[in-house]
């Protein structure tokens, strides 16, 4: 699974109100423990993301109630945390993810107050960072078309290849990519089309990756679209719709160009919306029925075609599935909340089947945690004094979960855990 459900659930909404992720620890028997990252970036942290590498990046607020967030990069889970350069000094940027070979993708403000997504190296944290600039003017293909103005990176491959919106003056969108540290766009979709980038995979034709995108359809509702290289550009190819669907769109997809996503139907409340699985971009989908005709929807497909979906539950509480055998809706596995609780909210899957979760515990309160198809749904011990904790994300290959978490002194601490 490459960024793209990071950059969706990015935990930097705990830096401006950490109420609705509160959450207490009771005792219990923990298999991880949260690591803290520090504070050498400012007062109140949190993590964006880990990599299989145990590198992390993250955003700090400072101990000031004017100051810019600061971005920060970490070698390893033992620190140090360092601040990474702005693109312009005195503006803000943040973070949004590392690569495993150590390219972080954020954004940043220029002198004028546009934000541009950006790139930095782990090798170099405190050069400024590589702008990945908007599509220059064009004199004929498209006729007297002028440059975009703005970018807005929207996933990351494990190679450091970004996807990203390159936006005009009109808002009119066009998905583009740039290899890894380049700030060059290659187009993508087609010129302001407004689709937008969901995945981009770590397989690579003449080196350059699959891409996945959610496009506006001729009568505007949603048709999924793959990209591929061939002769010097992208091309692109359209899915199939299951038999009777209105439409669909895309969650994820892996590196087999495999594409989970979610179908709506005419009648909906009895044509539930039901998660889709596309062997290929050019495969008939198939889709999970669920008993009771229970509505279901996609959030996450692994490297095994193993899918993280949620469904629809007769108590009104949605509920977390692991959908592994994509040829049979059969043997379909819920995600089983901690005892004494009844919910949880999935925030990743991992290419090992580990799924990082936000559970709630007997006495009512969310707390991280992870569940895997050998031990079940397991909770995270806490750091020393803290009782709150939330997480964002895993790494790709599941071994590290990562968020924010507070101490005995009440402060919004970044924080990881490696996975046994």
């Amino acid at each position: 699974m490459t960024m793209t459900t990071i950059f969706k659930t990015a935990i930097s909404s705990l830096m401006l109100g950490t109420g609705a992720i509160l959450c207490s620890y009771n005792s219990a028997a923990y298999a991880a423990t949260f690591v803290n990252l520090g504070h050498a970036a400012g007062a109140q942290c949190s993590t964006a993301w880990v990599n299989d590498n145990a590198q992390a990046v993250g955003n700090c607020s400072p101990p000031s109630a004017s100051a810019n967030n600061v971005p920060w990069f970490s070698a390893t889970l033992a620190g140090p945390q360092q601040t990474l350069a702005p693109l312009v000094a005195g503006q803000p940027c943040m973070t949004l993810a590392i690569s495993n070979n150590g390219w972080i993708v954020g954004s940043c403000a220029n002198g004028t107050n546009r934000f541009f997504a950006t790139v930095w190296s782990a090798t170099a944290p405190n050069n400024t960072p590589t702008v990945l600039t908007p599509l220059p003017p064009s004199l004929l293909f498209p006729l007297l078309r002028p440059a975009d103005v703005q970018t807005a990176a929207s996933a990351q491959n494990q190679y450091g290849a970004v996807i990203a919106q390159s936006i005009s003056a009109s808002q009119d969108s066009t998905v583009v990519l740039y290899t890894a540290g380049s700030g060059t766009p290659e187009r993508v979709s087609g010129w302001g089309d407004n689709c937008t980038g969901i995945e981009v995979n770590n397989t690579l034709t003449n080196g350059y990756p699959d891409v996945l995108m959610n496009c506006p359809g001729n009568t505007g509702q949603p048709v999924i679209k793959i990209a591929k290289w061939a002769a010097g550009g992208y091309s692109l190819t359209t899915l199939a719709l299951p038999s009777g669907a209105s439409y669909c769109w895309a969650a994820g997809m892996n590196d087999q160009s495999e594409v989970a996503g979610t179908c709506l139907y005419p009648d909906s409340n009895t044509n539930v919306s039901k998660t889709a699985f596309w062997p290929s971009p050019t495969s008939a989908p198939r889709t999970l029925t669920l008993p009771l005709n229970a509505k279901n929807a996609a959030k996450a497909i692994n490297n095994a075609g193993h899918i993280l979906a949620r469904r629809g539950d007769d108590t009104g509480i949605a509920q977390d599935l692991f959908w592994e055998d994509t040829n049979s809706s059969l043997g379909v596995r819920p995600i089983v909340p901690l005892p004494g609780s009844v919910m949880t909210k999935a925030v990743g899957l991992g290419n090992d089947d580990t799924i990082a979760l936000n559970c709630q515990d007997s006495n009512q309160y969310p707390t991280g945690c992870y569940w895997t198809p050998s031990g079940g749904t397991q909770p995270l011990a806490p750091l020393p004094g803290g009782l709150l904790s939330a997480l964002a994300g895993i790494a790709p290959a599941g071994k590290f979960v990562f968020g924010a978490a507070t101490s005995a002194t009440q402060t919004l601490n970044a924080v990881a855990a490696q996975l046994p």
